[in-house]
């Protein structure tokens, strides 16, 4: 019987032999380990695997990097897995070219079962981010409609409209762009008539809306 062969691409060696040991309990698996997107790379184009299970942080720029680039050159089929993944991180690594995306904390028999689906070409995705999944593409659509309305702003107005949802007031917009407070003000109420709305908390969420969760983060950190 032929068995299954999976990479392990993880910069932590206890998660690559606590997987391997797994597998290797089990039966069915034959596999190989790799600390850094070289070593995967090596790896997939001497040993051949199936599956590759890549870290969200795989050195040295993240796995969702890793799986674009084998995306490029193999046919291996990725799997990303991560503690605590955000709802974009899932969206990303799907659209990066991902075949399912795991949490670290995932039972081993479902890690071993979500494994072995991938091997034979199914989608594995642990049952708490399928949620996740469906959050990150109400909020692309959502992004891409507030991004649609954004595009009316002139440049200045996006520069404007920025630090609107940073917080600053109009004084301190028109010394950070070294422009008078009658300017800004006029601005702003530009901003308002272009995105049809009444506030400009309003166009902040707007601003917010097509920037996405990171910017959401920064913001909140500023304040």
């Amino acid at each position: 019987m032929s068995r299954t062969r999976i990479v392990v691409a993880d910069s932590l060696s206890i998660f690559r032999s606590g997987v391997r040991n797994l597998l290797a309990r089990e039966g069915g698996f034959q596999v190989f380990e790799a600390a850094s997107l070289d070593e995967l790379e090596w790896t997939v184009l001497a040993e051949r695997p199936q599956v590759a299970l890549v870290d969200l942080d795989l050195p040295p720029r993240g796995g969702i990097a890793a799986v674009q680039r084998l995306g490029t050159s193999s046919d291996v089929r990725p799997v990303l897995w991560s503690f605590r993944p955000t709802r974009d991180d899932v969206l990303d690594g799907i659209r990066a070219g991902a075949h399912g995306f795991l949490a670290k904390d995932v039972a081993p028999a479902e890690l071993v079962h979500a494994l072995a689906g991938v091997g034979r070409g199914e989608a594995a995705l642990s049952p708490g981010l399928a949620s996740l999944m469906i959050e990150a593409l109400h909020g692309f659509d959502q992004r891409h409609r507030a991004s649609e309305r954004l595009s009316a702003l002139s440049a200045r107005e996006l520069e404007v409209l920025a630090l609107v949802a940073d917080g600053a007031r109009n004084r301190e917009i028109a010394a950070t762009l070294t422009i008078s407070e009658f300017t800004v003000k006029r601005h702003v109420q530009n901003i308002l008539d272009k995105l049809a709305v009444v506030s400009r908390r309003a166009a902040a969420e707007c601003y917010l809306a097509a920037c996405g969760e990171n910017r959401r983060s920064a913001v909140a950190q500023a304040v």
